[in-house]
This record gives C-alpha cells, sequence and structure tokens, in this order.
C-alpha cells in the first residue's frame, strides 16, 4: 500500500479519469456552439487534453512492466538538500498555492458560473476541479519537501490541509456586520439563544424553545457578555462549530490510539480527517456532547461511571433532538462491543451492561423531555414538540433533485464510503460474530432512521438528519484503523487498511465538497443598510400598540430597535407549525390577526403563490397556504425594505379584512 509504485499509478488513473471527462464535456459543448477546432484556440486544449490521457496510459503501464521503473520510483522518493533551504521554500510554496485556486476563482471567475452568460454550468464545474487536481499535485510536492516525507505523506498533508483551510474561510464568511439577516432564519437562533437571559434582554420571562434547546443554550453563553453584539454572536456560532467537532474528531482519535494501538497513519491526519467527515454530514455542535462523554468516560472497567455518562448523555439528549434519544447509549454500547471480549462467557451475561445502558439512556432521554417541557413554559403548547411526528413525508428527497444534486441517499454514500470500507473491514477478535452482527444492526437502525427523518418537510437538503448515523459510523471505522496493529491479531485480520486508491479517494473527498463553496468575502453597501435600518426604526419606534417580529428580531434583541419584544410568532416556529399542520397553534395565530392585536408586523415580503416544483416547494406552499394568506386578508403592506441580502415588508391592519382564505 505505501509503496511508490501505488501512489504514482493512482495518481496517473486519477489525472487520466480528470482530463478524460473535461474532453468528454469539451467536445460536447464545442459541437454546440460550433467550434471549428483546427481554427481556435480551443484546438490546443484538445492537443493537451489528449497528450495527458495518452501520456498517463503510457507511464501507469510502463510502470507495471518496465524492470527500469522501481529505481526510477525509489529515486522520486528521495528529498532534496540542503534540508534548512527547502523546508521554508516548501512551506512558502504551500501557502501561495492554498491561495491560488480562490485567486483564480475570485479574480478571473475561474469555475464560476456568470450570470446571464453563455457558459455551461456542468462543464465550468469540471474545469475548475481539473484545475484543481493539477494545484493539489503541485501542492503535495511542496509539502513532501518541506516535510521531508514520502509523496503519500506529502499529498496527503496537502489534501487535508487545503480542506481544512478552505472548510475554515468558507465558515468564517458568516462573521459580518451586515445588521439583518444573512438567511432565511440565520438570526432567529439568536433571538431562541436570548430566551435564556429573557429577564434582563427584555424585562419579562419568556417560553424556552421548543426546538433544538441545547443548540440555543450553547449560543445563549455569549450573551453572558453584555457588550457583544450581532456580529460576536456570529463569531461565537463559528467557533461552537468549529471548536467542538474538532474536540469530538481529537477525542474519536485518542480513544483508540495506544501504544498497542498505533492506526497507521499520524494523528494529525485522522483529526483533520475526521473534523471534516463531521462538518460535511452536518453535525451540529449541540449533538456532539453526546458523542464526547460516551468517548471519554464509558469503559467496562469502570461500570458506573459508563452509567453515569449514558445518563448524562441521554438526559442532554432529550432535551436536543427526538431522533437522538437511543444515540448515547448506542455509542456506549458500540464502545462495548468493540473494546470488551466475549471470552467465553454466555451472551446473557455479555450483554448485561449494554441492556442496562440502553434501557438507562432510552428513559433518561424521555424523562428529560417530560421535565423539559413544563419547565420551558410550553405546557399550554406541548403539541410543538411532537410535530415533526405530523409533518409529511417527501420521499423523492432521498435521490438527485433541484434542492440536493446528490440527493440524501447518494449523497451520505458518498461521503460515508470511505469510513463504511474500513468499518466493514475492522478486525474482531475470533469467535466475536455477535459483536459484528449487533455492530451493524445499529448501524442499520441509524441509518434508515436518518433517512426518514431526512425525507420529512423541511429537511433533504443536505445530510445533517444522517448524524446519528454518520457519528456510530466515525466510531467503529476509527476502531478498525486503530486496531491495525493491536496485538494478538494474526496478519490476516490486521488488513483493515485500505489500498492507496481508497484512501486518495477519502483525502480528496472533503476537498472536493469545499472547492465548489468558495466565495469571495461578501461585501455589503454599509450607508444603503444603515439607512434602511434607520428606516424601520423611525417607522416601529413611532407606532402606538405591539409590534410582532417574524423576521429580524434580534434588531430587538441586540438594542437596535427600542420596541417590547413580542415572544409569539417567531419565524422558525410559525414554519415548523404550518409543516406540521399544527392547528392549535396555527388558530391562535389567526385569531390575534383577526383581532388586529399587533399596530406593526416585520416580516419577509409576503405572497400566495404556489410552486409546482423547484427546491423547497412543498415548504413555499405550507407558508403561501397556512401563514402569508391571513396575514395578507387582516393586515396590508405598508413599507418595502430592500437591504443588500433581505426584502423586508411591514404591514398595518387593514380598515376591512382583504381576500381571506
Amino acid at each position: 500500500m505505501n509503496s511508490p509504485k501505488a501512489f504514482w499509478q493512482t495518481s496517473l488513473a486519477l489525472t487520466f479519469a480528470a482530463n478524460l471527462a473535461i474532453l468528454a464535456f469539451s467536445w460536447a459543448r464545442w459541437q454546440e456552439i460550433g467550434v471549428i477546432l483546427h481554427r481556435s484556440v480551443w484546438g490546443l486544449a484538445l492537443l493537451l487534453y489528449l497528450a495527458v490521457i495518452f501520456g498517463s496510459l503510457f507511464l501507469w503501464r510502463w510502470m507495471e512492466k518496465s524492470p527500469r521503473a522501481p529505481a526510477l520510483l525509489n529515486w522520486l522518493e528521495q528529498n532534496p538538500r540542503p534540508a534548512a533551504l527547502w523546508i521554508p521554500l516548501g512551506g512558502i510554496l504551500f501557502a501561495g498555492i492554498i491561495l491560488l485556486l480562490p485567486w483564480l476563482k475570485f479574480t478571473w471567475r475561474v469555475g464560476e458560473v456568470v450570470k446571464k452568460s453563455t457558459q455551461d454550468p456542468v462543464l465550468t464545474t469540471i474545469l475548475f476541479y481539473w484545475l484543481a487536481w493539477w494545484v493539489l499535485l503541485l501542492a503535495a510536492g511542496a509539502l513532501k519537501v518541506a516535510l521531508r516525507t514520502r509523496w503519500q505523506a506529502g499529498f496527503a498533508a496537502a489534501a487535508l490541509g487545503m480542506g481544512l483551510a478552505y472548510e475554515v474561510y468558507n465558515r468564517l464568511q458568516a462573521v459580518t456586520n451586515y445588521p439583518f439577516s444573512l438567511g432565511w432564519s440565520e438570526t432567529s437562533r439568536y433571538f431562541y439563544a436570548s430566551l435564556f437571559f429573557a429577564d434582563s434582554l427584555y424585562g419579562q420571562a419568556m417560553p424556552l424553545s421548543t426546538l433544538h434547546p441545547t443548540r440555543y443554550f450553547l449560543q445563549s453563553l455569549a450573551f453572558l457578555f453584555p457588550s457583544w453584539g450581532l456580529v460576536e454572536h456570529r463569531a461565537w456560532q463559528v467557533f461552537l462549530w468549529l471548536f467542538l467537532t474538532g474536540l469530538t474528531a481529537w477525542a474519536l482519535v485518542r480513544r483508540f490510539q495506544s501504544a498497542e494501538r498505533q492506526p497507521g497513519y499520524p494523528t494529525p491526519f485522522l483529526v483533520i480527517f475526521f473534523f471534516l467527515y463531521f462538518l460535511r454530514v452536518g453535525i451540529y455542535y449541540h449533538l456532539l456532547p453526546m458523542l464526547l462523554l460516551p468517548l471519554w468516560l464509558v469503559s467496562a472497567r469502570h461500570p458506573w461511571r459508563s452509567l453515569a455518562a449514558v445518563i448524562a448523555a441521554s438526559l442532554w439528549a432529550g432535551v436536543s433532538r427526538v431522533n437522538w434519544f437511543p444515540v448515547p447509549a448506542m455509542l456506549a454500547i458500540a464502545l462495548y462491543l468493540l473494546e470488551e471480549p466475549l471470552a467465553g462467557r454466555k451472551w446473557t451475561d455479555y450483554l448485561h451492561l449494554p441492556t442496562l445502558w440502553g434501557g438507562a439512556g432510552l428513559v433518561s432521554a424521555l424523562a428529560a423531555q417530560a421535565a423539559y417541557i413544563p419547565l420551558s413554559g410550553n405546557a399550554a403548547n406541548a403539541g410543538a414538540f411532537a410535530s415533526s411526528f405530523t409533518s409529511d413525508l417527501l420521499w423523492y428527497r432521498l435521490f438527485p433533485n433541484e434542492l440536493y444534486p446528490l440527493g440524501v441517499l447518494g449523497g451520505i454514500l458518498l461521503v460515508s464510503a470511505p469510513l463504511l470500507i474500513v468499518a466493514f473491514r475492522a478486525p474482531l477478535r475470533r469467535g466475536e460474530t455477535l459483536s459484528r452482527w449487533l455492530l451493524w444492526l445499529m448501524l442499520a437502525i441509524l441509518f434508515l432512521g436518518g433517512l426518514v427523518v431526512s425525507v420529512k418537510i423541511g429537511g433533504g437538503g443536505d445530510l445533517h438528519n444522517m448524524d446519528a448515523f454518520a457519528a456510530l459510523l466515525g466510531l467503529v471505522a476509527m476502531f478498525g484503523l486503530g486496531s491495525q496493529n493491536q496485538p494478538g491479531k494474526t496478519e490476516h485480520q490486521k488488513q483493515v487498511l485500505p489500498g492507496w486508491g481508497w484512501v486518495a479517494a477519502a483525502l480528496i473527498l472533503p476537498l472536493a465538497f469545499s472547492i465548489p463553496a468558495l466565495k469571495p468575502r461578501p461585501s455589503y453597501l454599509p450607508d444603503w443598510n444603515n439607512a434602511n435600518l434607520a428606516q424601520l426604526k423611525t417607522l416601529v419606534e413611532g407606532t402606538a400598540g405591539e409590534t410582532l417580529f417574524i423576521n429580524e428580531r434580534h434588531l430587538v434583541t441586540f438594542g437596535e430597535i427600542d420596541v417590547p419584544m413580542v415572544a409569539e410568532y417567531e419565524n422558525v416556529f410559525l414554519m415548523e407549525m404550518a409543516m406540521s399542520g399544527n392547528e392549535k397553534a396555527l388558530e391562535q395565530f389567526y385569531e390575534d390577526l383577526r383581532s388586529h392585536r399587533f399596530g406593526l408586523i416585520v416580516a419577509g415580503k409576503q405572497n400566495v403563490g404556489i410552486k409546482e416544483e423547484g427546491a423547497f416547494a412543498e415548504e413555499n406552499n405550507a407558508w403561501n397556504t397556512r401563514i402569508s394568506p391571513f396575514i395578507l386578508c387582516y393586515y396590508e403592506p405598508i413599507t418595502l425594505l430592500e437591504p443588500d441580502r433581505s426584502r423586508i415588508e411591514v404591514f398595518a391592519p387593514r380598515a376591512l379584512p382583504g381576500v381571506c382564505p
């Protein structure tokens, strides 16, 4: 696996595939627009693609057959001297290469589909990936020199380093002083986090969120710093994403490393890989404590400590997400099955602790939710906690669609493929068939459960509902890697590490997702946005009666607009009630509209259009059937604000009802 031949033949195969793909799509495009190749500069591109394709085939075959190939490959593994000169040069070159792809995309629009242009979006994307492949090889060479290591290590360091740099850069895009919401629900999160400090912020107690309370608890810690505004809260959320994900990746790798267990890959490489994997799947930061506690504390040698860890993690699950209720116990059971030998015991004795953990965990999660409902102030609206059970299932979102081109099923299989291979090959002790089957049963349950949650209306736009499956799969796969050199294994049992071709694909995968997301740091028009904010502030503060902020509540939370906060009917809550058909909550909303309870309503621009197709068509239709018509019936728009990233409409009561449902 670690031979120079494996590296170069894999690189040649990937180079062949990249050039064949761009040639095929370029040829189709040239035919479409009528390019005469022998009279066009594109003819040179054709010659280049063909030269690389046939050159790759020739070199691959030569390495396979020529007796002189091993000597050349061994020579290529050598590092230049003197080290004192080449190490800083390699590091500087790699830093420049990291910046090269963003510079080409941002400055020269390479790989970016320009609006109202005649570019083919598929060809544009493939062209950028083709360019990225050459840049990655150049970066691998730079790090091979800088680290004075083998080509494979240089390639791994380059792929993971670039993936890490781009992922962090993409996350930091959200830290901006733009005063309005960056997305449909972005600033809603800060309002829900503020509810833990409602007394001091709003002068009154308010019910806590019915959705993701632990997420908002973690976000609420930023309110311990009263001077922090929107920018700092955005930065805090990015910190939660990066820090808790990185901590979990480190804990996972360290759990299965010891003097006896060495996974065959450097620890930093594994930590970065799992960091990128968790972020790519989208395991939200408030769910990671349920993975961290078992990784740190669960051990068959400490049954009481383990039970306490399972109960604590399950209590957290009970106020986090319904589909995570059994997950902390399942993770603890997986650790037990992986690490504790059956050793001739009866299976009933062997499964005593897992059974105890499973029962205690599930009871704890249910008890936590039952306690949270009244403690949160939502006893009168307990049905909101079960909204996910009455939402529509949109099965087509498992497959490629406009919302998520890969489809949830294809996306999770692609992202998880490297770990599935390792998990399938993970060595267990002789006679551990029971453990293997139980592990795969739990993986199957979480996989199928994640698919069901993903197709609920409101989901399916990414992979985050496959989070529980991804967490357990990461644990099993890391055990397999950590068992590579475990004592007592035969050579056959140790063959868990896949070949270099699979490793290279696993290294490239995170980078392949991060590169298309690269965008220039957004620039806004501060004067224009501040003028919109001043206009909204003047209008709202000069109106008698309550003002309902369906959207943009953070303006009250952070003191930009000085009016009392209305606790009910926030954007995310209304959408959840609309999608789940919660008639009780909706009817109260309709009644408050009919009675003109609010002097003004601040919301997004409303319409009643129904979509037959398109991304989030069903969500749009739920809102435009159960929310918008009732707002427009009893209220009329009086002002439309259009800052850089938003369309904000202000509504006042109608003298006479309009067109009502």
